[in-house]
């Protein structure tokens, strides 16, 4: 996908679909990367996230992959001038992957972007690059098992993946299962809230580690 065209119009999109609650699910774990000095982020977009990042962990250094380039050139712009990002351009799935280790991964509303096949190799090449124990913080749409909310999911799914294939040719029109492609990488949930009955959720998953995840998510 190609999402130049949006770069400058996304926010607003983003608010009239969602209001902040996209945006309250970025900034949900910002807590947890407290301690991380080099972190991963895939798919950055128009630099929300990575500006409050590196404003709240002041000695993080963060490696960004981003596949568009007005999308770069509008998260530089909130960014300012910083030493501590690296961008690293192109498609992950044929770009040159940096090397690791990274104590922390970060994707925000970026695996829905991908085929089931195309999101196991890229769980693959992040995993690769993670220290044990490391955290993979997650930002996405999901689909409940059943019900209403279920129903709720499928239509605000489809709704969206027909705007982002005409948008930005988007190759793909149902979610991948992500949480079961990083339960079979090693990692487990240790932390996770939902929102708009079960549509997105912010989790945060442990790589090597056997705790449980946490019982009784939030449903707001």
């Amino acid at each position: 996908m190609n999402a130049d065209r949006l770069a400058r119009l996304y926010r607003w999109v983003e608010y009239a679909a969602f209001g902040r609650t996209l945006e309250r699910c970025r900034f949900e774990r910002l807590g947890e990367l407290a301690e991380a000095r080099r972190v991963l982020v895939l798919g950055e977009g128009d630099g929300r996230f990575v500006n409050r990042l590196v404003r709240e962990n002041g000695a993080a250094r963060v490696v960004i992959m981003e596949s568009s380039t007005r999308m770069v050139r509008v998260a530089k712009q909130r960014l300012g001038a910083t030493e501590r990002v690296e961008w690293r351009m192109g498609d992950v799935l044929a770009a040159a992957w940096p090397e690791g280790p990274f104590d922390a991964v970060v994707t925000h509303f970026f695996l829905d972007c991908f085929r089931e096949e195309e999101a196991r190799q890229v769980v693959r090449q992040a995993s690769e690059r993670l220290t044990p124990g490391g955290l993979w913080v997650v930002s996405e749409f999901c689909e409940p098992e059943a019900g209403c909310r279920r129903l709720h999911a499928r239509a605000w799914l489809g709704v969206m993946y027909l705007f982002f294939r005409w948008t930005t040719g988007l190759r793909t029109n149902r979610l991948p299962d992500w949480r079961g492609l990083l339960e079979r990488a090693g990692f487990r949930c240790v932390a996770r809230r939902q929102w708009r009955w079960g549509l997105v959720a912010s989790e945060v998953w442990r790589r090597g580690k056997t705790e449980e995840s946490r019982e009784g998510s939030r449903m707001l």
